[in-house]
């Protein structure tokens, strides 16, 4: 797409200086809109989690000259001195590995994966230690509860409250290019603001405003209802012609699309073009890892009440099953009293 697009900008360019004696080029608005990209003017987030996919991205960025941003950034603390260099900024995902639920049948987890648990709440304070630029995003979290909790956990890699604070306000308004207006308490700024009555992390929120206007601080009335046939944390048991492998799927609903993550013996990443029906028929996409290596799977299958089932296709194996259940289901995807997404927001 981007060689595409050099060429129809080349093209454009050439038709504008000149028109005598060309045909005029074609319109392509997918191309028109990368225009941007390759002039330096539009950043570019790339979802990046291992060092071989920061690498190849950093690479990609280099090759055509594009401003890239890492988003979830799992290993990038290995490729720290290249980011740093290269001033390339992090958005690091606070949707951190769980540990799945237990189950007698459960195959014991790899060492990279209670390694990735246990360094997930590091990498913040990694990042700073290296200088390099970095932000929380939310990385497909389904339990909103978790966000605020997840960003206190990142003092466990000397990360200080301030900086935990910075990380979600004028950060990622300085990265986004738009922390003249957001990020901070200042006049003339968006008031965007939350006010919390103790300590941020464990305290409770008092008031919301946004863009000056106080807007009630509650949970909205289907938190605990999960909305929603799918949301929450499910247990799932995925059966190929490599065996049984335990995952975690955690999903979270809006109306009929799906979002969120697959993590466990199937290896980590989010999931895409997730929806579901409703009478409960449920589908999506994810990037799973096997013995030849990554490969990219379609889960179809239903939901009735915490169960769920279904199948596996990934392309140059057999058809797979599915079968999991929500342990978490009383949860849902909120916390009665408690907004839903919490954050410290100073005009941003």
């Amino acid at each position: 797409m981007l060689l595409d697009a050099q060429h129809y900008g080349a093209e454009q360019a050439a038709y504008a200086k000149n028109p005598r004696g060309m045909h005029r080029p074609e319109i392509d608005p997918s191309l028109d809109a990368l225009q941007p990209v390759l002039a330096r003017q539009m950043p570019v987030v790339m979802e990046a989690s291992s060092q071989r996919e920061i690498e190849r991205a950093l690479d990609l960025a280099k090759e055509f000259n594009i401003r890239p941003i890492i988003a979830g950034g799992e290993e990038a603390d290995k490729v720290a001195v290249r980011l740093k260099a290269e001033n390339v900024p992090v958005l690091i995902s606070l949707n951190f590995p769980r540990r799945p639920q237990a189950s007698p049948d459960a195959d014991p987890e790899p060492i990279r994966v209670l390694r990735a648990r246990v360094d997930a709440p590091k990498l913040a304070g990694k990042l700073a230690q290296a200088g390099v630029k970095f932000a929380f995003e939310d990385g497909g979290l389904a339990n909103w509860a978790d966000f605020l909790a997840n960003a206190g956990r990142t003092s466990e890699g000397g990360l200080s409250a301030e900086q935990t604070i910075r990380a979600l306000t004028l950060s990622p308004a300085e990265i986004l290019g738009v922390s003249d207006r957001l990020g901070t308490i200042e006049t003339g700024k968006i008031a965007n603001l939350t006010i919390t009555r103790g300590d941020l992390f464990t305290g409770r929120v008092t008031q919301v405003f946004v863009d000056g206007t106080p807007i009630e601080a509650r949970a909205p009335a289907n938190a605990n209802a999960v909305g929603s046939v799918a949301g929450g944390t499910w247990t799932i048991t995925v059966t190929s012609d490599e065996g049984e492998k335990s995952v975690t799927l955690a999903l979270q609903q809006v109306g009929d699309q799906l979002r969120g993550t697959i993590q466990g013996a199937l290896g980590s990443s989010q999931i895409s073009n997730g929806s579901i029906g409703a009478n409960g028929e449920l589908q999506f996409t994810a990037s799973v890892t096997m013995a030849a290596g990554t490969e990219e799977a379609r889960f179809s299958g239903t939901v009735a009440g915490n169960v769920m089932r279904g199948t596996v296709a990934v392309v140059g194996h057999p058809q797979g099953t599915f079968i999991g259940t929500r342990p978490d289901a009383a949860q849902g995807t909120g916390r009665r009293g408690r907004p839903p997404k919490s954050r410290v927001e100073g005009g941003g």
